[in-house]
């Protein structure tokens, strides 16, 4: 015997569920950053920027989530460049 259950999306309960992962986001793109800068013959660095937007169809709810960006500083965008450090990072 089967049974149906119905489950009503709730955009704001999951966008809450998103938010309680942002020390996780963020704790992985720190440890992208840490390996990227390992890769680094020369000075230069990684730094990890936090923010919340909405991704995939979360505007159309009015919710956002937790993003992280890495960014390369000069001399390390030189390197991502040639050697694509922060892809072999992220691929890690």
């Amino acid at each position: 015997m089967s049974t149906q259950i119905k489950i009503t999306f709730k955009p704001e309960g999951f966008a809450e569920c998103l938010q309680g992962l942002s020390g996780e986001v963020e704790s992985v793109a720190n440890a992208i950053a840490s390996r990227a800068e390992s890769y680094l013959e020369g000075p230069g660095g990684f730094t990890v920027e936090m923010t919340q937007a909405p991704r995939y169809q979360d505007s159309a709810y009015g919710v956002t989530r937790p993003v992280a960006f890495v960014y390369a500083d000069e001399e390390a965008s030189k390197e991502e460049a040639e050697d694509k450090i922060l892809s072999k990072a992220v691929s890690g």
